[in-house]
């Protein structure tokens, strides 16, 4: 299993509630890659929604983006991990999401 990571660490409760209030649990992660020999997914979407599911107390519904859903994933799909990484950061470094330790 892969190490879901993201760059996001704002969350807005108004949000929240609203994803709580639809039983919106669904997390749109990459697909995997590798960085020195430990695999790894980003979330491209749904930080909102996993906080919810989290207050619910039930798993999220994790799926995977393709070129039709992202199209960051091209980028991994050609192995340029680098710039994957550049143009999904959003607001914080990286960091291990069940943990919150960082990533690098």
């Amino acid at each position: 299993m892969s190490t879901i990571i993201s760059s996001q660490r704002y969350i807005n409760d108004e949000i929240v509630a609203a994803k709580l209030a639809d039983q919106d649990y669904v997390v749109t992660l990459s697909p995997a890659f590798a960085v020195d020999g430990i695999e790894y997914q980003v979330i491209l979407d749904g930080h909102h929604s996993l906080a919810a599911a989290r207050e619910a107390g039930v798993e999220p519904e994790y799926v995977e983006a393709d070129k039709r859903t992202a199209d960051t994933v091209a980028l991994l799909e050609r192995g340029e991990i680098e710039d994957f990484l550049a143009v999904t950061y959003i607001d914080s470094d990286y960091y291990v999401v069940a943990t919150g330790e960082s990533v690098w």
